[in-house]
């Protein structure tokens, strides 16, 4: 399957994204759960959070990419990008 990235910027005030963090969290642990999410954290600051996983095209990726509770309430604004990991 593919792999994607997904930065999300925090855009509204810290105080409400901090009590989405944790369903937010909770998105990212059925990922892994499913054996799709490949790395995931927080950006320093709290500025938001970078995670990389698996979806079997853009369309799935952007649902699994919108679907977090942040974007969902306003809170946050996604890049996702298609990514490609290297043979190193």
């Amino acid at each position: 399957m593919p792999l994607y990235v997904r930065t999300l910027l925090l855009t509204g005030p810290p105080e409400e994204a901090e009590r989405l963090r944790a369903r937010h969290v909770e998105q990212l642990r059925a990922l892994r759960t499913q054996g799709r999410l490949r790395a995931a954290g927080a950006l320093r600051g709290g500025e938001g959070f970078l995670e990389i996983f698996e979806a079997k095209d853009l369309q799935e990726a952007e649902e699994i990419a919108r679907s977090s509770p942040l974007v969902e309430e306003g809170l946050g604004a996604f890049m996702l990008r298609e990514w490609e990991e290297l043979a190193l």
